[in-house]
């Protein structure tokens, strides 16, 4: 009888590098640098803004971790960090002014 041993190479792929994904319209930064696989990074977004939609509890969600999975992308997907303003605010709640 033959013994076999079968290896295998597992290939993953780093994440594009976040300061190359960032833009100056981003307002979001982060405190490392590291793109390896299965990697949490911790965004952080700018002080008056936040990650849109808020947290089901209606906070602002201010930061938001993004996984770096062996397929070489960050996970959730993520965009840019927006103003808070009183009009979403309304919108979101449905505050109505009184006068």
């Amino acid at each position: 009888m033959f013994e076999r041993t079968i290896n295998f190479i597992i290939f993953r792929i780093a994440c594009p590098a976040l300061n190359t994904t960032r833009t100056q319209r981003s307002n979001w930064h982060f405190d490392t640098q590291a793109v390896d696989h299965n990697t949490n990074v911790t965004l952080t977004c700018a002080a008056g803004y936040w990650w849109q939609p808020p947290s089901l509890s209606g906070h602002p969600n201010t930061t938001k971790t993004v996984n770096c999975g062996s397929d070489g992308n960050w996970t959730p997907a993520f965009g840019d960090c927006v103003p808070i303003s009183m009009n979403i605010l309304r919108e979101l709640f449905d505050i109505v002014s009184c006068s």
